[in-house]
């Protein structure tokens, strides 16, 4: 293929011939109009060079337009190789081999307000803050009344550090607090969200009556409510074999901790749940604590099982079920921020965790 910037140069060429033809022409057929040819003859050449002018700067527009090869960049071999995982469903899932830089959490002085949103729990916020889920709860009244007591749109308190927020009462000092909470007078001293708050520069300290204090470090009783239920089980009911399986597929979105005496498992909504030994089912029904639809199964061993927030029931109170049965299925009722399955498990009045208890493979934790 024709360079286009020689396939211009002849045609500018010929136009400049044609040009100049033309002149000569006039030239010899106005010898005796001189002032005619002469302005003919400028008016011609102004056109000219107007012309080859325009054809030029077309040549110079279509040259940056189309750079020859060894024009262009050469900055390729200082650039990082960038790697996409491949699109394969056996591998679309897993992390991508691309680095990233994660920012480190800023320090906090001040008490955060959370917005509670849809799949929350009280160690997801706490994780996402830096602090203890015993932290979040001590810093909001109705939590510590029920830690499952959360739905979408609450709004949280969260401290800056894990300890004990508490509003400080009439007559209360350092000592007093540090004491009471098992704390240390100098940590609350030197925390700066209270030197920010009350006067520490007089002494001693005065503290303001109504507002926050925080006290690192400090820590509340741990008091797990007790929900009883009266149900009477048969003496001849179906015992359970004490190998307990897991009652649904899910990953965990929750695990057992002092105030959170179960562990909750995330799957979609219908997924299904089954006992995890066998026994005799003693309640199905809505509760009002914040379970939402639930079932209890005594296992006749001193073991009971308890299965929350469910959105259906396969199974009817004063039912035998066989280990692995269904029984209901993954819902979010009752206190729930989403679809999962409260699972907990009772031997002889205690609740113990699920966890290395429950025969199979342990489900990987929920990442959101």
């Amino acid at each position: 293929m024709q360079n286009p910037s020689v396939a211009l140069t002849r045609r500018v060429n010929a136009l400049a011939t044609r040009v100049v033809e033309r002149i000569e022409t006039l030239r010899y057929e106005n010898t005796n109009n001189v002032s005619l040819f002469t302005r003919l003859t400028a008016h011609l050449g102004i056109i000219a060079l107007v012309l080859i002018g325009l054809l030029l700067s077309g040549i110079q527009i279509q040259a940056a337009q189309a750079p020859r090869s060894y024009d262009a960049p050469t900055l390729q071999e200082d650039l990082p190789e960038i790697v996409i995982d491949p699109a394969n469903p056996q591998t679309d899932l897993k992390p991508s081999t691309i680095p990233f830089t994660n920012n480190p959490k800023k320090d906090r002085r001040d008490v955060a307000t959370y917005t509670v949103k849809p799949g929350d729990n009280v160690s997801v916020i706490a994780a996402r803050f830096g602090v203890t889920p015993d932290s979040v709860i001590w810093a909001n009244e109705k939590l510590e009344e029920n830690p499952d007591a959360l739905s979408v749109g609450q709004q949280l308190f969260v401290p800056p550090v894990s300890g004990v927020l508490h509003k400080v009462a009439k007559g209360e000092t350092l000592q007093t607090i540090a004491a009471r909470f098992k704390a240390d007078v100098s940590a609350i001293f030197n925390d700066p969200f209270n030197q920010t708050i009350h006067d520490f520069k007089s002494s001693p300290p005065q503290l303001v009556v109504g507002e926050f204090i925080m006290v690192p470090g400090g820590s509340k009783p741990i008091v797990i409510r007790q929900v009883q239920y009266s149900a009477t089980t048969p003496s001849n009911a179906i015992k359970g074999t004490s190998n307990f399986q897991w009652p649904t597929a899910a990953c965990i979105s929750q695990f057992y901790w002092g105030r959170h005496p179960g562990i909750d498992l995330a799957n979609s909504q219908g997924t299904a749940v089954v006992a995890a030994d066998a026994g005799y089912v003693e309640v199905v029904g809505w509760d009002n604590s914040g379970y939402g639809n639930m079932i209890l199964i005594n296992h006749g061993n001193g073991a009971i099982t308890r299965y929350a927030h469910l959105s259906a029931f396969a199974v009817q109170a004063g039912a035998s079920v066989k280990k692995g049965q269904l029984i209901g299925r993954i819902g979010t009722t009752g206190r729930s921020t989403g679809p999962h399955l409260h699972f907990e498990l009772i031997v002889n009045g205690v609740h113990r965790n699920p966890v290395g208890i429950l025969k199979g493979n342990t489900p990987g934790r929920c990442y959101r």
